[in-house]
């Protein structure tokens, strides 16, 4: 008798263990999970740019850096565009850069465009930009928000949907 009492105790101890110690893993996976969604995908990619165009001048090397931050959960095209080459997303042509590159999803119906400008006249642009964005440029959907980052003479544009996580 004394023994099974013994097995029971311990077995009450170790199930005590047990569930304590899963509750706080399950916390700290939720606390983790709330830092991560914190920050929402356009600002995660202007801190990284930010960050980014401080050592690498190559916007081609640093928008490829930004496209594959875990953040964004789709497949995202880089590539440079000619000067007078249509940009998505504003209500008239963008002018007064010298370089362009872009950032779009392989899927056009994702709500996510972006683009690292090199220019000579920072504030001008980067006014143009605000004026002119349209979050609604994508027929079927809507960018949550629309981030404008400037460093040097680059600048950074982004709209895209707060979270890439589905609802």
């Amino acid at each position: 008798m004394k023994k099974i009492k013994i097995i029971l105790i311990l077995s009450m101890l170790v199930c005590s263990i047990s569930f304590i110690t899963g509750c706080n893993i399950i916390k700290s996976n939720e606390d983790a999970n709330q830092n991560v969604s914190k920050y929402s995908v356009a600002d995660t990619l202007v801190k990284q740019f930010e960050k980014e165009i401080k050592t690498e001048k190559d916007m081609e090397k640093v928008a490829k850096k930004l496209a594959k931050n875990e953040v964004i959960k789709t497949k995202i095209e880089v590539s440079p565009l000619q000067k007078e080459e249509y940009l998505s997303g504003f209500k008239k042509e963008i002018k007064g850069y010298r370089k362009v590159v872009t950032m779009r999803p392989i899927i056009s119906s994702i709500p996510f465009v972006a683009y690292l400008f090199e220019t000579d006249d920072v504030d001008s642009l980067v006014s143009t930009l605000k004026e002119n964005a349209d979050l609604r440029w994508n027929i079927c959907t809507e960018a949550d928000e629309m981030k404008i980052s400037k460093e040097s003479n680059y600048v950074f544009f982004i709209m895209s949907p707060k979270t890439f996580d589905e609802e």
